[in-house]
C-alpha cells in the first residue's frame, strides 16, 4: 500500500487514475461554469487560472467564456491530455500549486472539484492560497469548490465499492483517518495487482476563513451545490468565493 505524503504524484500519473475517472461528466462541468458566471456576473473580458486543472475538463468550458484561460496541474499525464484541447486562448502548464509561477496576473482563479487539501502540513495549504493571492489582480476573486465535511463524515466512513472497467477490477475503500478522507484503491489487472491512495483533508467553512485571513482573502459568498444555492450545514458541497483584500 502506498502511504506517502505525495500520493498524488504516483496516482495522478497512473493510467489507472484516468481509467477509473474517465466517465466524469463534461456537461456537468460546463453547466457549473455557466451557473457560476451567471450567478456572479463575471466579466468575459477577464483572465482566468484553473488551478489543479486535471485533464482540462473545466478549463475547456472556461475558455468558451473568457478571453484568456490558463490551467496548471502537477501531473504531466494530466497536462498531456489537457494539451489535446489547447487553443489560442487556452494554455496548460505543469506546476505545483504550492509554488506555481505563470508570469501572469489573473482576475479569477478557480480551484474546482475538491482539488484542495491534498497536503499533510497546513503550511502547504497556506502556500497554495498565497500563490493565488500573488497571481490575482487587485480585487481578484478566488473560487474553491470543496466537499462539505459535515456531510462526508456522516456518509462516507467505511464505505466500500467495486468497479469493473475494461476488464480491470477496482476495489475502493473509503474511511476517515485523522481528519482526512482516505481512499484506498486496490487494482487487479489480469495477474497484476496495484495499490494506490487518495487523501483529502476535511475543512469546515471556519477553517477556510482562518486560512483566507492569513493569506489576504475574505469570503464574500458561499454556496452548497452546483446550482449555486446558498450553503447550509447539510449541503452537498462547500463552494466559496473569496476576494483578494490586501
Amino acid at each position: 500500500m502506498i502511504n506517502r505524503d505525495d500520493w498524488f504524484m504516483d496516482w495522478f500519473n497512473s493510467r489507472y487514475y484516468h481509467i477509473l475517472y474517465k466517465s466524469r461528466n463534461k456537461n456537468e462541468a460546463s453547466d457549473f461554469i455557466k451557473t457560476i458566471i451567471s450567478t456572479l456576473s463575471l466579466n468575459p473580458n477577464n483572465s482566468v487560472l484553473d488551478l489543479g486543472c486535471g485533464n482540462g475538463r473545466h478549463s475547456i468550458s472556461l475558455s468558451n467564456h473568457f478571453k484568456l484561460v490558463h490551467g496548471i496541474d502537477i501531473s504531466s499525464e494530466n497536462i498531456s491530455l489537457a494539451n489535446e484541447n489547447k487553443k489560442e486562448n487556452l494554455k496548460f502548464f505543469i506546476s505545483d500549486m504550492r509554488n506555481f509561477d505563470t508570469n501572469t496576473k489573473y482576475d479569477y482563479i478557480f480551484n474546482l472539484f475538491t482539488s484542495f487539501g491534498y497536503f499533510k502540513k497546513n503550511e502547504d495549504n497556506i502556500k497554495v492560497l498565497k500563490s493565488c493571492h500573488y497571481h490575482l489582480n487587485k480585487n481578484g476573486l478566488l473560487f474553491i469548490d470543496f466537499l462539505n465535511s459535515e456531510q462526508i463524515k456522516k456518509n462516507i466512513d467505511g464505505l466500500k465499492e467495486s468497479k469493473d472497467i475494461g476488464g480491470i477490477r477496482f476495489n475502493i475503500h473509503k474511511k476517515i483517518i485523522d481528519n482526512y478522507i482516505v481512499k484506498n484503491i486496490g487494482i487487479k489487472d489480469g495477474e497484476a495487482n496495484y495499490n494506490f491512495q487518495e487523501k483529502v483533508q476535511l475543512f469546515k467553512i471556519e477553517d477556510f476563513k482562518k486560512m483566507f485571513e492569513i493569506s489576504g482573502f475574505e469570503i464574500i459568498s458561499s454556496y452548497g451545490d452546483y446550482q449555486m444555492n446558498p450553503y447550509y450545514p447539510n449541503s452537498n458541497r462547500l463552494i466559496l468565493c473569496a476576494k483578494k483584500i490586501s
